[in-house]
Parts: C-alpha cells; structure tokens; sequence
C-alpha cells in the first residue's frame, strides 16, 4: 500500500489538496493560481513557504498587480515575470499582465493515487500550460513536472520562471555550488548597490558604500531592504535554502541546460510599502532575464516555443535535514 496520500482538503478556508507521507506535506490552491500554498517537513512541522494571515487569499482579478495580493507561497510566471508588452509579431504590444498569466487564474485539476495534475490555458495568448505534481513513497522528495503546448501556428517567445518565497530566518544560508556568474538587477534600501545588470561572481556583490557584501547570507528583517540578481544555473543542477538553527533544508532540483538561470530576491523587510513587509527569499529557476519579456527578448536571454509545439521539463523540490550548510550537498547528491 502506497505510504503517500493524495486528498482534497482545506487551507485557511478555500478547496485545496494535499499531497503527504510520513516526512513531508505539500498543500496546494487550485483556485488561487494552481499556488503550493504550503510545504513542511512533519517531524517538527516546519513551514518552509512565507505565510501572511494579515493578507487573506482571494480570487485575483486578471491584470492586477501581484502586490495587491497575498505575496505568499509558491506561484509560478509565464510568459513573463515583469508586466510589459509582448515584443514581436503577431502579438506586438499584447499587454502581459504582472508576474504574468499563471498566478492569477483558476486551475483544472484531476487526482491519482500518487500526484496532482493542474492546466490552465493562456487568455491573451494561445498555449496550454500543464504541471504533475508527484511525492516520492517514504521521502522528502517532490516532482513537477511541466509542459506547455503551443495552440498556434505562430512562434511564441516566454519566460518562466519558479516564484516560491520561502520564509527567511536572520542566519540562513543560500547554497549554490559553484561560484557562478551573477547579475546585479534591482535593489530597494541599502543593502546592496550596483549597475544594470553589473555582474558579480557569487556570493560577493557590494553595497552603496563599496564594501563587499555575501549575498547567500541571510540578514535581519530590520535591514529594510528587497533586492534581487540573475545567477547562471549552476551546472550541477540545483540550489537550495539552509536553516542552520533548525537543521533542515529544502533544494530546488532542475536541469541547467533546460533551466539556464537562478533568479534570486531577497526580501529583508523592504516590500510592500503599505501593511506587513515580507521577510522571504525566493529562489527562481527560469528560463531568461531581466523581469521583463520585451527586454529578454532584446538581451537574448529568453525561450521560444514553435508554432504547435510544445516543450516539457521537470523542476525538484526536496525537503530533509542537514548538520550544516556543507552536508545539504552530499544528501542532494544521494
């Protein structure tokens, strides 16, 4: 008999579903955008997803701003991240909303045994977006796997990227193998500084002052800050998020040829202006820079999808406990 569960159930009052064994939970709102809303580790019950109360879910209208909403949990952006026009024929100056399509429409969704399946299709442009989200027996372990079809004869130029904020804790550490390239993209406050696009080699950028600056080291949420920067995948194909007080972790696992950038926002207290500031740091595996499609588009740095093709790839999610930030390597690797 399979240890893990699939069942329909509730979260902070609206339908939900969750996936569940023995080592970890996954709660997800097909409604509110197909958002993993939660993902904790059961042995302590640790919340890994920021959560806000002061900021109930409801329906988003199409075309808001993502700030006027919960700024919770795990969405996803396509075929955008940044609100901006769409660049290039047939759909020229199409407007894309904010964080893009995903997030702010309902989902269709289906249960097995063992995984959730969710789709959606775009409204201002002509694809089918689909995900299974699938738990390993007796593991911390999550798959999703995507494909997105394209319903036109037209080729239609994207961006995706992961958008899970996950709760920060003044001392955590981002662990990122490697000491990639990263790019400079947006700072609020003064915790760092630096040109467009100004590249670094991670973790050390530097703030207004010029003095360097380790990025992977989570600050205080007094800091007042939210900044964010473009990494290169890191050819081992993950990166992940350490707790040192707790012991856990939770990885993101994907291909860096499939997934060629890490995006990386920091929010230490400095967003949004008006009620609870976010105290998260999201970790977005995706597939261009900057935010905005118009302007990946005029760097190079985006994916196109053929006319009636379509274009599958598979994103990992593991959640475990670790001695120190050296070790979450070594148990990733297993």
């Amino acid at each position: 008999m399979s240890s893990t569960r699939v069942t329909q159930t509730r979260f902070k009052n609206w339908p939900a579903v969750t996936l569940e064994n023995a080592v970890t939970s996954m709660t997800i709102l097909p409604e509110i955008g197909g958002k993993i809303a939660s993902i904790q580790r059961r042995a302590n019950g640790h919340e890994f997803l920021w959560q806000d109360d002061t900021r109930p879910y409801c329906q988003p209208r199409y075309g808001d701003a993502f700030g006027n909403y919960d700024i919770s949990g795990f969405d996803e952006c396509f075929p955008t991240i940044g609100e901006c026009a769409y660049p290039e024929y047939p759909w020229q100056g199409t407007p894309i909303p904010d964080h893009g399509e995903l997030w702010c429409l309902p989902w269709q969704h289906e249960l097995s045994a063992q995984s959730l399946y969710l789709h959606m299709v775009g409204v201002r442009f002509p694809y089918h977006f689909e995900k299974w989200i699938t738990l390993a027996e007796d593991s911390g372990v999550y798959s999703i796997r995507y494909r997105i079809t394209n319903l036109s004869p037209f080729a239609l130029n994207y961006i995706w990227s992961a958008h899970p904020l996950f709760a920060a804790h003044e001392g955590m550490r981002i662990v990122l193998p490697g000491n990639p390239d990263v790019r400079f993209t947006f700072a609020l406050g003064e915790r760092i500084a630096g040109e467009e696009l100004q590249k670094f080699r991670w973790p050390w950028l530097r703030n207004p002052a010029g003095e360097a600056v380790d990025y992977s080291l989570i600050g205080s949420a007094a800091l007042a800050a939210n900044d964010k920067v473009y990494a290169d995948a890191p050819a081992e194909g993950w990166c992940a998020l350490y707790h040192p007080h707790a012991g856990d972790f939770v990885a993101l696992r994907f291909s860096a040829a499939q997934i060629p950038y890490l995006g990386i926002c920091i929010d230490h207290g400095g967003w949004p202006f008006e009620g609870v500031a976010g105290y998260w740091v999201a970790l977005e595996p995706c597939t261009g820079y900057p935010d905005r499609l118009d302007q990946a588009v005029a760097r190079h740095a985006y994916m196109t999808l053929a006319g009636h093709g379509s274009v599958e790839w598979t994103l990992g999610i593991q959640v475990g406990q670790a001695d120190s930030a050296e070790a979450v390597s070594s148990l990733i690797a297993q």
